[in-house]
This record gives structure tokens, C-alpha cells and sequence, in this order.
């Protein structure tokens, strides 16, 4: 979560330098100039620093559930299940996350095998307990 609030950081760092570049153009301008287009892209700069950090923070919650490393929340009083076990992926993302997993447990079953001898029994079993 550190990197996300530091590139929060560095966006809002980004934001403040717009605004100040807004501001000595503005004042070197005449009202010709109209500099108005730098204040609009400060504010899509800090809705987008603000989106990325909701999102990763979200998302690294999530992961947290998922991994046992934090309690799932309450459900609201006006539902049965909280807004994560609402949350669905689909079977196909599941089935891709899987085939890669099984893939990494064949190339590490392979090594250990080529670096320890043979027993694939006992390597087989140890990695798929932790898949």
C-alpha cells in the first residue's frame, strides 16, 4: 500500500506544480491567453491519483481477505453477504490462474528433481498442498 499512496504523493506533487504553472503563466498572460486548460487538466490529475489509490488499496485489501491475512467484513443489515463475497470473477480468470500455478509446480517439481534426485511422490504432494 506504501507505493500507492507514494505515487498518490507524486501526483498530487504533480497537481500542485499545474496549479503553480497556471498561475505565473496567468499573471505574464494577457486575458488573450486563455490558460484555463491547465486548471482542467490539474483536476482530471488529481481524480486520476485519487482512482488509482482507491483502487489499489481495494485491491490489496481484497487480496488480503483472499489470503486469510484479514477478517472478511460484516455484511450490511439490508443483505446476507458482505461486498466481497458478493464480488465474482469469472471461471475462465480462475481456470487461466490455476493452469499457471500448475505450470510454476511442474517447472518446480522439475528442479527440485534435478537438483535432489528422484522421490516425485513426496515433491509432488508438498507443492500441490500448497496450491
Amino acid at each position: 500500500m506504501q507505493s500507492a499512496l507514494d505515487q498518490f504523493r507524486i501526483s498530487i506533487g504533480r497537481v500542485r506544480d499545474l496549479i503553480a504553472l497556471h498561475n505565473s503563466v496567468k499573471a505574464q498572460a494577457t486575458s488573450a491567453l486563455d490558460v484555463s486548460d491547465i486548471l482542467r487538466a490539474s483536476l482530471v490529475l488529481v481524480v486520476s491519483a485519487l482512482d488509482y489509490y482507491i483502487h489499489e488499496v481495494v485491491t490489496l485489501g481484497m487480496i488480503e481477505i483472499h489470503c486469510g491475512q484479514r477478517l472478511e467484513p460484516s455484511p450490511p443489515p439490508n443483505t446476507s453477504k458482505s461486498a466481497f463475497s458478493r464480488f465474482e470473477i469469472s471461471l475462465s480468470a480462475a481456470r487461466q490462474e490455476r493452469i499457471m500455478a500448475i505450470d510454476i509446480a511442474s517447472w518446480l517439481e522439475n528442479e527440485i528433481q534435478q537438483s535432489y534426485g528422484t522421490a516425485p511422490h513426496l515433491y509432488r504432494s508438498l507443492i500441490q498442498s500448497h496450491l
